[in-house]
């Protein structure tokens, strides 16, 4: 990982101290000022161990953007330069679990996104927020897409797991190759309710 990206991921984590059928976005959801205090259930992984972000896939740039509007006023930016509709996971980025998800489990997860360059003619970005298993079968407690605009806001997406997610198997992350676009993320978490 570039010296760069870690000081962004650094950056971020400081700030962050201030394909399920069940899974459902809520993009008119906010906190503001965001405060851990403020997100219910207990944490699926270390939001500081931000040094495990793992940027992965082709067709893209990554940078450290100055982004006024995000905690820290600092993102991480993903240019896209072709889109790859047939696999969006490429490019993207994603991050381990350290708790176990067991069926039946309530799932949210927060995250600061907006969409910095849109796709010629498009009024919105598109990210696949997606939470599963990364060795075989690939299924999923959630595969939810996301439109964010170009102001910075508060994500939120929830499932409900149908079967259990052994942590050494399970990662989250976010894809982005739905289109040509530059995409900024700032702080996420994900809970367990």
């Amino acid at each position: 990982m570039s010296a760069s990206l870690q000081k962004i991921l650094s950056i971020v984590t400081a700030a962050f101290l201030v394909m399920s059928p069940v899974a459902s976005a809520d993009p008119e959801f906010e906190i503001a000022p965001l405060d851990m205090s403020a997100i219910p259930g207990s944490f699926l992984h270390n939001p500081m161990a931000v040094l495990r972000w793992e940027p992965a896939g082709p067709n893209k740039r990554v940078s450290i953007v100055e982004s006024e509007g995000v905690p820290g006023d600092q993102a991480i930016s993903f240019m896209v330069r072709r889109k790859n509709i047939a696999q969006p996971w490429e490019p993207r980025i994603r991050a381990p679990f350290e708790v176990d998800i067991s069926a039946g489990d309530e799932i949210d997860i927060y995250f600061w996104a907006r969409a910095s360059r849109l796709a010629r003619g498009a009024e919105t970005g598109r990210i696949g927020a997606v939470l599963g298993r990364k060795v075989p079968p690939y299924d999923t407690v959630m595969n939810e897409q996301v439109r964010p605009g170009p102001e910075w806001k508060m994500y939120k997406v929830s499932a409900v797991a149908e079967r259990d997610f052994p942590a050494s198997e399970t990662d989250m992350g976010f894809d982005l190759g739905f289109e040509k676009q530059t995409i900024e993320l700032g702080p996420y978490f994900a809970v367990k309710r």
